[in-house]
């Protein structure tokens, strides 16, 4: 494993400076599956509008979504499910203490045939060669095991805790290409205070939104004719983000007040620049202009 250094990158005054270097990358958004769950394990219920039963069940989308960058090739953001959760439902390749946790919330992961990571890289020819995460839960690494070993796995640095290696071993195994993201190393771009130009050319950024885990990423990927944020779970859906709900924490409450801080910024980002197509993790469906 090693912490990658952010390539020395143009100086940005803003967003519309890193938007006029834009350019066309092929997108695609990938649903491996989905989490039938209510909202009380994930979210703030205090946040949620006024009489909105936080017990309904209902059915979550487990995205990955896909770009060509010119240069890096096919890339990912997070991973979702491989085909272990159709052929062995309800959980899959899960560890044992997060097969208890979720039975404990009665939340149930699904998967329909064809529907897994890797039946989406066949048919639509991905070859990925990095996959970035925007934070180590299950549903963002459960398709991890599908990936080629040259495959440079990216995150939070602070994300590499015992604790999460342990409960993600299964999706982790035999992974060596490993490097992590440096959030202090990134620079302000208002709003957000720590952005890092991945790759040195203002193509694809990885956006400092802590909160929900220690170290959190959501990803902005610079392609024309509309830039794409993915939120990962910095914002909980289309519906979440529209009526200003909050996603819970693995953190107390430091890490409430952080979730709460990072998506206040998503939202302002989404005020200052309506235009930028916004990508949920457990959502088909983003908020466009």
């Amino acid at each position: 494993m090693e912490t990658g250094n952010v390539p020395s990158a143009q100086k940005y005054q803003n967003w519309d400076d890193v938007f006029k270097n834009s350019q066309q990358m092929t997108f695609r958004p990938l649903n491996t599956g989905s989490i039938y769950s209510s909202l009380k394990p994930y979210t703030q219920k205090e946040s949620l509008p006024k009489g909105y039963d936080h017990a309904i069940m209902k059915n979550y989308a487990v995205m990955v979504f896909y770009f060509r960058h010119p240069e890096k090739g096919d890339i990912l953001v997070d991973s979702g499910f491989d085909r272990s959760f159709y052929e062995n439902p309800p959980f899959g390749n899960l560890s044992a203490p997060y097969r208890e946790y979720l039975e404990s919330n009665n939340v149930k992961y699904t998967q329909k045939k064809d529907e897994d990571l890797m039946f989406h890289l066949k048919k639509h020819n991905i070859n990925p060669s990095y996959t970035f995460l925007t934070h180590l839960h299950p549903d963002h690494t459960a398709g991890l095991p599908v990936l080629p070993d040259k495959c440079k796995i990216c995150y939070g640095k602070l994300e590499d805790s015992p604790e999460y290696r342990q409960l993600l071993e299964n999706h982790f195994k035999g992974k060596k290409n490993i490097h992590f993201l440096d959030a202090n190393s990134g620079t302000a771009i208002a709003p957000f205070n720590k952005a890092l130009d991945v790759f040195g050319d203002g193509s694809f950024w990885a956006l400092s939104t802590p909160g929900h885990t220690i170290d959190h990423f959501a990803y902005l990927i610079n392609t024309a004719p509309a830039p794409l944020l993915i939120v990962g779970d910095a914002e909980l859906t289309k519906w979440g983000m529209e009526n200003g709900v909050f996603m819970n924490t693995d953190h107390g409450e430091q890490g409430k007040t952080a979730v709460q801080n990072s998506a206040k910024i998503i939202r302002q980002f989404h005020i200052m620049y309506p235009h930028v197509q916004i990508w949920f993790s457990h959502d088909e469906q983003p908020i466009t202009q």
